[in-house]
């Protein structure tokens, strides 16, 4: 049952990845797919609603921190998405696409978000990429001599 801010009882956990058969990619890529449009969901319905209020009771530059946090989950999710919907991951696959992405700077302890469901999704968004570059990792065609 969903649960939490973000509303999925399984946003931002990073499951152990491990070399399987190439068909169990497949649900590897929805669950993914699933996570990465609720956190999308769960961001819209933040950052277009309560985060606007939020956001004006804020100084310019911590309210400049927090749309700037926004715009990241946006490009953090759009990079998960473009990659999942490659045209190679369509079917069974048996490897998959390489994955680059820069690794997002941590929050700080003392972001304007910290204690707020914009948090939550922070986090979430940065535990899906994460997520994506192991299986990416994982699954990448093997190099011949």
């Amino acid at each position: 049952m969903p649960f939490g801010p973000v509303g999925n009882a399984n946003l931002g956990m990073v499951r152990p990845l491990s070399r399987a058969a190439p068909a169990a990619l497949k649900p590897q890529l929805d669950g993914l797919f699933r996570d990465c449009l609720a956190i999308g969901e769960a961001a819209r319905g933040w950052f277009d609603g309560p985060a606007i209020a939020f956001r004006a009771t804020l100084p310019p530059d911590p309210a400049l921190a927090v749309a700037t946090e926004s715009l990241g989950i946006t490009a953090r999710l759009l990079a998960v998405m473009n990659w999942l919907l490659h045209a190679d991951h369509q079917g069974q696959p048996v490897v998959l696409r390489p994955f680059a992405s820069d690794d997002p700077v941590p929050l700080p302890a003392d972001h304007p978000l910290t204690g707020t469901p914009g948090h939550a999704i922070a986090v979430a968004s940065r535990q899906l990429l994460a997520r994506v570059q192991a299986l990416s990792a994982l699954h990448a065609p093997t190099e011949r001599p």
